[in-house]
């Protein structure tokens, strides 16, 4: 399923919501923050969102869990070091064995996502090397309004 070229998350959007740091270590060459490291600040409020969704779950992460199926990152406007950061998490569909994120990450403060990453995940058995079910408090999470530009 494609989406929407011009899409940008708004905060009002996302319940849930990592607050994070842009290192200095973050930038490259031409003094903004690297293309690839956006792909690190929606892996770090991910795997907080599952963490803090599973937390009473003996089987995540042990045995059954996400699986990165694919992933793509609309850049909106640069970022500098120092900011402060927030990455929203948002289910945008489930099927049977996969779910669709979106996970933009918005300046402290803004209403409008400087990045949005766009995620399929495959939840798997991993014992088993196999998917499986996406559980139900992931059924039950609520989902996204409908992408518009």
């Amino acid at each position: 399923m494609s989406q929407p070229a011009r899409y940008r998350s708004h905060r009002q959007n996302f319940s849930w919501l990592k607050s994070q740091e842009v290192r200095w270590g973050d930038m490259d060459a031409l003094g903004h923050v690297n293309n690839a490291v956006y792909l690190s600040y929606s892996e770090t409020a991910r795997i907080a969102f599952f963490n803090e969704l599973f937390a009473d779950s003996p089987t995540f992460m042990n045995g059954e869990g996400p699986i990165l199926a694919s992933l793509r990152c609309d850049y909106h406007e640069q970022l500098h070091y120092p900011a402060h950061i927030e990455v929203g998490v948002g289910i945008r569909q489930v099927g049977r064995s996969s779910l669709e994120l979106i996970s933009p990450v918005f300046r402290e403060g803004e209403d409008l996502a400087v990045a949005d990453m766009f995620v399929t995940l495959v939840w798997f058995d991993y014992a088993n090397q196999r998917s499986m079910p996406v559980p139900e408090r992931l059924r039950d999470w609520p989902r996204l309004p409908d992408l518009k530009a």
